[in-house]
Formats: C-alpha cells, sequence, structure tokens
C-alpha cells in the first residue's frame, strides 16, 4: 500500500448503503470536501440530513448498473452480497473501489484519523486490525494532547 492524500473535492465519489458504515464513511468524506452520491433504498437520518442541506446527493432506490458512471471512489456499505458482487464487476480500470466488507476487494483503505485545524494524524495496520489502530490513535492523541484525548 503506497500512503498519500488525495484531494477528492474535485472527483465524483459514490457510496452504495445507507447504514452505519456509510454513514461513518460519509462524514468523513464530507469533512474533505466531497459531494458524494449516496445510493440506498434506505438510509440514515444522519444521511437524510446531510442531503436535504445538499451536502451529499441521495438516490433513494437500490443499486442498478450505470450508477458509478465517472465515479472515482467507490465505496461499498452494503450487506447484500449480490449488490456487492454486481458492484464490484463494474468498476473499471480508472476507478478506485473500497469494499468494506471485504478488503481483498479494495484498491484502497481507509487509515484511523485524528483530525485538527493544523494537523492530521493518521494510523493503518494495513486494515488488519481497525481497532488496534483507533486504540493507537487514541495513545497518540494523548500525547499530543492530553486534555482533549
Amino acid at each position: 500500500m503506497y500512503p498519500m492524500m488525495v484531494d477528492i473535492s474535485k472527483r465524483k465519489v459514490v457510496v452504495v448503503g445507507g447504514g452505519k458504515i456509510a454513514t461513518r464513511k460519509l462524514k468523513e468524506l464530507l469533512l474533505c470536501g466531497a459531494q458524494p452520491t449516496v445510493i440506498a433504498p434506505a438510509v440514515s437520518q444522519e444521511i437524510l440530513e446531510w442531503a436535504e442541506s445538499g451536502k451529499a446527493l441521495l438516490v433513494r432506490r437500490a443499486y442498478k448498473s450505470g450508477d458509478l458512471d465517472d465515479a472515482t471512489f467507490i465505496f461499498i456499505c452494503t450487506d447484500d452480497p449480490d449488490t456487492n458482487k454486481a458492484i464490484r464487476s463494474e468498476v473499471g480500470p480508472h476507478q478506485f473501489l473500497n469494499d468494506t466488507t471485504d478488503r481483498s476487494n479494495s484498491d484502497f483503505i481507509n487509515l484511523a484519523t485524528l483530525r485538527q485545524d493544523d494537523y492530521l494524524v493518521a494510523v493503518s495496520t494495513f486494515g488488519n486490525d481497525p481497532r488496534k489502530a483507533k486504540r493507537l490513535l487514541h495513545e497518540i492523541a494523548e500525547k499530543i494532547n492530553p486534555t482533549q484525548a
């Protein structure tokens, strides 16, 4: 894996799914300046609020062929194996996939991050142990700013 920071504000981002994992991904994507498209028949209250405020585009239906057209970053956040397989089959060579259901299908993974106004600290276990990454990040946060950890 090659660590890097990417300006996603200029790229089309598609998140398929509307539950807890999709909500967590969207929260970070919005912080990074993306205006993601969410495709899901049902969504969390937070996703609904983001869509109503114009921060995200909501397509309230199941995924269908063609939904990934022109997307640069695609996030699979559903618990439906058939939908996930259909999405994976349509990802093109110039698109980047994050399959939250199976890391081995992903082109990239997200790092655990600590974001402040003037810095960002990221920790990765290469996707092998996200809980450990969060624990390490918490330990770092305590060292950097013990009153806010």
